[in-house]
Parts: C-alpha cells; sequence; structure tokens
C-alpha cells in the first residue's frame, strides 16, 4: 500500500506513543510511505518553533524520516481544492505517487472522503482497516 501522512499525524507520531506511532510503526513494516519536501520542512519548523525540540533531537527525528519515508519532488501542477492553500500539497503529493492512503486528523483533507482513488482516513479508522485483516 502506497501512504502519505500528514504534517500532524507525523507529529503526533513523534510527540507521543499513542495511535499515531503505532499507525507509523505499522505502516514502516508493512507499506511504502511517501514524503515531499515541504512536508519535511513543515514537521522540521513545528518540531523547532511550535515545540522547542532541541536541535539534537530534531537532526534524529529528520535523519529517521530520510531513511524510512520515500522523498518524493511531485510535479504537475498544485490542485487548488483546499481553503487551506497548504493542505493540498498532501493532495498533489498523493496524486503524484498514487497514493491509497493518506491518513490525516485535519477536518478539511477528511471532509474530502478521497482525492482521486486516494481515500482519506484517520490514524484511528487506518487501525481498524488493520485489525480486520
Amino acid at each position: 500500500m502506497r501512504i502519505i501522512f500528514d504534517t500532524n499525524v507525523i507529529l503526533s507520531a513523534f510527540l507521543t506513543q499513542g495511535l499515531s506511532s503505532r499507525v507509523l510503526d505499522i505502516s514502516i513494516d508493512r507499506h511504502n510511505i511517501f514524503i515531499s519536501q515541504w512536508i519535511i520542512d513543515e514537521v522540521s519548523d513545528k518540531l523547532k518553533n511550535k515545540f522547542n525540540i532541541p536541535a539534537n533531537n530534531l537532526s534524529q527525528v529528520l535523519s529517521f524520516i530520510q531513511s524510512e519515508f520515500k522523498v518524493i519532488k511531485p510535479e504537475g501542477t498544485m490542485p487548488e481544492i483546499c481553503r487551506d492553500k497548504y493542505d493540498n500539497n498532501i493532495l498533489h503529493l498523493a496524486g503524484h505517487v498514487k497514493a491509497d492512503l493518506i491518513i490525516t486528523g485535519d477536518k478539511e483533507l477528511l471532509s474530502l472522503i478521497e482525492y482521486g482513488n486516494t481515500k482519506i482516513i484517520t490514524p484511528r479508522q487506518y487501525i481498524e482497516l488493520y485489525n480486520k485483516k
């Protein structure tokens, strides 16, 4: 399965040992996870400026992302679907890699339900699907 994680889920996975962390662990073991430089930059900015993560810890997180996610530069035209223009970056990446899932907690993205052939779900919905298998 080809998966995109929204910034909020990545942050939650690294900052807590909760559901998002479990979803990320399962996905690393079983799926292909894609990320763009835009998402990496947003994660880095939030960890540094909002959560005051020390530079050495931030470096470890970014190194982990670089090693476990496939970093892609999406080509083509950015969609203009979401009111929050930053959410369009997630959709752009998903469309470019033909993702099966976007995992997010963002209400606007979730309200779309799908983008092309990409389903948009919460970490909880992912776990529910995973536990059915």
